[in-house]
């Protein structure tokens, strides 16, 4: 990623390190000033955010493309410095020397804070803020402010120079890192991207795919970062922020917090196992729910901080589950300090992981100032002692831990004998009878432990497969104590084998289900998590009947629905989503087994629905959901350049169709905060009738809950194409983003429509992307005409991108646990045969190896 717009002469020219000193700089000295690092991390909703870092670590890039999304503006100190004085800072120190300059960006500094102290991304490039006074500035600012210290590795940094000589660039990097990690209280390690980063965009005749897309990785990363940094936990504000925080995303779980949930695993993973470049951390992360990444408390140098810094963004960007991160207690005998461990812990807070675990073996205040200053992190309060379960001193600790604000708690102890696993259930039983209590992660560790540990219900330690079977896993396994010699298949396995979960039958219902691909990719699923389940096609002309005969059976685990019955089956449903009910169309239904106290129904924001997963019995009621919608969203945002990110007030969209996935489709646009969308359907009455309907929700009282990104007063537009000869509105923009969801096959005696898109409806000069929902035929008329675009930045995705997305969303609604991505994938793409029943092992090979580079 290279930082653009920052050097007004060129590539930035760096001083030596020898002459930092002279030039107004100097080697920072701990304790000098007060470090933010002690601070609240509460902040303004509104309040502006601040990049520092070297020059080629991607700063302006990342800040453009957050500026989109946040809706803030950008304000390059470099630029404005250059505005203020018509010199960039490299020439007026020249013209006026090192002194001068340093007051003169002192002044401009403080008046940047002081003016755009709101709503605004702050670049600081160059010698902001190395300058003592600046460092002051930049520190007070840090107190009410979120100020993210950018790095990046040296190779790439120095790729992005090119003048400077890489040894010299290392010691410069030596003595600004400190300075900006003292005047920083958030670290993002932006990771290079060399490859485009999608299956389809490549295909085998493409030598070559267009380069924003190598960007769509780390935009996704750093988004998820700054989603985490402007949580509502972080903010303290009466009035909504005027810049919405970034969207997390939309899949089912997303809205359950991990802790409440049932039977989770977390694997463990040393540090030292992810610093390899070659490492496979999907492959590390597989099946589980949460990465907990396990730090030595060794001395925090510069190459632990990196380390720490480079392993959490790697992981942040292959998998979507939460990061715990865990500084290994120091033992007694151990050569560690309380110090080495409060700087290892201290610096994995800068990263702004989900979880982080403390010691709660230290003073009561150090872990009370830990806990004011974690930010949106949950805190994990841990202890691990060769005490009996039976003793008061676990239920004290367990109050302590609570007490001091805590989220949840972990507690382990070393086990000799399988009876000591009896004695586990009785401190959990003590535990559950309170009144008031937060979530425990409770087992005895060791192989004697391993039974406690299967039946731990809250994130559960596991390790690897692929580690398990190393040469040296007992020796590495002794090191940590508090390993629970569990995998995750092991853990699920004996979920199913003590009857605490049931085997479960899925189905896809439609007329003509033969051709789906969904039970090959659940069914793959499945068997790789472990999971006895089993999901089949079930084809017919009678919802009503086929379903009635399905709820009668105990196992009966939910089922898709593809046509015609998307929106017939909504009236058979006693409860349906926000999302479901918005769209007027279901794709997905599952049973209930247990009501609510009150006896209504739980909906998916509802952890009650969660829980009950992976259970048989007698159905109560049947709930229905829509994850088409996500599957579409997903796409656009995978699809859409930086160029062409979305701007509400701007950015239009085009709809080819008025069926269920149409709805769908505007729906997901709606989303997005596309709020100009043209509909071009055989039947316009059609069109016309469903832009009515989406005009009247968006106004309806629930708009302001299911389009957050609507700001108030704004409504969307509707324009109707009743032919192809029809010239594209002119109250809109040119379309970036299409959505045709017409079949591309014949249907009965209805010929395949061979549909492409009129030249006059695509004339967006930034281009734009186009995704064909069919996948019963790849190559259709249209997706050719797009690919004849590539050159003008058109990107084609197919039904091959769409219905993995949608079916992560429906696996997690079936089974209350994450989706194994890369499986259901790759099972997708190796079962697809078109029409006449031949493969495309080309196409196949090209998307397979594109996988590794793909965003999760």
């Amino acid at each position: 990623m290279r930082e653009e717009g920052t050097a007004l002469n060129g590539r930035a020219s760096l001083p030596a390190p020898q002459s930092l000193p002279n030039s107004g700089y100097s080697t920072p000295v701990l304790g000098t000033l007060a470090s933010p690092n002690e601070c609240r991390r509460i902040f303004d909703s509104s309040a502006s955010i601040v990049l520092v870092g070297m020059h080629g670590t991607g700063k302006a890039t990342l800040a453009m493309m957050a500026s989109v999304a946040c809706r803030r503006r950008v304000v390059d100190m470099e630029n404005l410095f250059y505005t203020t004085t018509g010199f960039s800072t490299a020439m007026y120190r020249k013209q006026f020397g090192s002194s001068n300059r340093c007051l003169r960006q002192e002044e401009i500094f403080r008046n940047a804070l002081q003016a755009y102290d709101k709503g605004a991304i702050i670049v600081c490039n160059g010698s902001f803020p190395l300058d003592m006074s600046s460092q002051s500035l930049l520190c007070e600012f840090a107190m009410t402010h979120p100020v993210i210290h950018i790095t990046r590795d040296l190779r790439s940094v120095h790729q992005y120079l090119e003048t400077v000589e890489e040894s010299k660039l290392h010691d410069i990097l030596g003595l600004s890192t400190p300075v900006f990690r003292r005047c920083s209280n958030y670290e993002f390690h932006n990771l290079s991207e060399t490859n485009a980063a999608h299956l389809s965009v490549a295909p085998a005749h493409q030598s070559s795919v267009p380069a924003f897309l190598t960007l769509k990785r780390a935009e996704r990363t750093f988004f998820k970062f700054l989603s985490l940094v402007l949580s509502p936990e972080n903010t303290h504000s009466k009035v909504k922020s005027a810049t919405p925080p970034l969207d997390p995303g939309h899949f089912p779980l997303s809205y359950v917090p991990l802790e409440l949930r049932n039977y989770t695993c977390a694997v463990q993973v040393q540090l030292s196992d992810l610093t390899p470049e070659a490492v496979d951390i999907e492959e590390l992360e597989f099946g589980c729910d949460a990465f907990e990444i396990v730090v030595e408390p060794v001395q925090l140098s510069t190459n632990q901080a990196e380390d720490i810094s480079k392993s959490i963004s790697r992981v942040r960007r292959s998998t979507v589950t939460p990061i715990i991160y865990h500084v290994m207690p120091a033992a007694t005998n151990s050569t560690y300090s309380e110090t080495t461990y409060l700087a290892n812990l201290r610096h994995g807070l800068r990263m702004s992981p989900e979880f982080a675990t403390v010691d709660l073996t230290m003073n009561e205040e150090l872990i009370r100032a830990i806990v004011s200053c974690r930010g949106s992190t949950k805190i994990i309060g841990h202890l691990h002692a060769a005490v009996d379960w039976y003793d008061a001193f676990w239920l004290e600790k367990y109050d302590t831990a609570m007490r001091l604000g805590c989220s949840l708690v972990r507690f382990t102890r070393p086990a000799n004998f399988m009876d000591d696993n009896a004695a586990i259930q009785s401190f959990r039983n003590t535990i559950y009878a309170k009144s008031q209590r937060i979530p425990m992660t409770c087992y005895n560790t060791g192989r004697a432990g391993r039974r406690s540990a299967c039946f731990n219900q809250v994130l559960t330690p596991v390790i690897p497969e692929t580690l398990r079977k190393s040469a040296d896993f007992g020796a590495r396994a002794r090191q940590n104590p508090e390993t629970s010699w569990l995998t995750v298949q092991e853990a699920t396995h004996i979920l199913y084998a003590s009857f605490t979960y049931d085997p479960m039958d899925f189905y896809i219902m439609g007329a003509s289900a033969g051709y789906s691909l969904s039970p090959a990719m659940h069914n793959a699923a499945y068997q790789a998590c472990g999971m006895p389940h089993r999901f089949e096609r079930l084809e017919t002309t009678n919802l009503d009947r086929s379903l009635q005969e399905l709820l009668r059976r105990p196992n009966f685990g939910g089922t898709a629905l593809s046509q015609p019955f998307k929106i017939e089956a909504i009236s058979l449903t006693q409860s349906i989503s926000r999302h479901a009910r918005a769209i007027g169309a279901i794709n997905t239904l599952i049973p209930v087994r247990h009501l609510n106290y009150d006896g209504s129904i739980p909906d998916a924001d509802n952890i009650e629905l969660f829980q009950e997963r992976n259970q048989s019995g007698p159905v109560k009621a049947l709930y229905g959901d829509n994850t088409d919608w996500i599957g579409v969203r997903s796409c656009i945002r995978r699809g859409l350049s930086p160029a062409n990110a979305v701007r509400p007030a701007t950015t239009s969209g085009l709809i080819i169709g008025s069926g269920g996935m149409a709805r769908a489709a505007i729906y997901a646009m709606l989303q997005l905060g596309i709020k100009k969308i043209a509909i071009f359907n055989r039947t316009a009455e059609n069109a016309k009738t469903l832009a009515t309907y989406f005009t009247k929700l968006a106004s309806s009282p629930s708009a302001a809950k299911l389009f957050p990104s609507f700001v108030q007063g704004s409504q969307p537009t509707f324009r109707i194409l009743e032919s192809r000869n029809d010239p594209w509105p002119t109250d809109l923009r040119a379309p970036t983003v299409i959505v045709s969801c017409i079949p591309t096959h014949a249907i009965g005696d209805e010929p395949s429509p061979q549909f492409t898109l009129p030249t006059h409806w695509m004339q967006s000069p930034t281009g734009g992307v186009v995704i064909e929902l069919a996948y019963r035929t790849l190559n259709t008329p249209l997706t050719k005409q797009v690919r004849e675009e590539a050159s003008k930045s058109w990107i084609c995705l197919d039904g091959l991108d769409l219905l993995p997305e949608q079916g992560f969303a429906q696996f997690e609604l079936f089974t209350g646990k994450r989706a194994p991505r890369r499986i259901m994938r790759e099972e997708v793409l190796r079962c697809w045969t078109d029409e006449q029943g031949r493969s495309n092992p080309s196409m196949v090979r090209t998307r397979l190896e594109a996988m590794d580079k793909q965003e999760p």
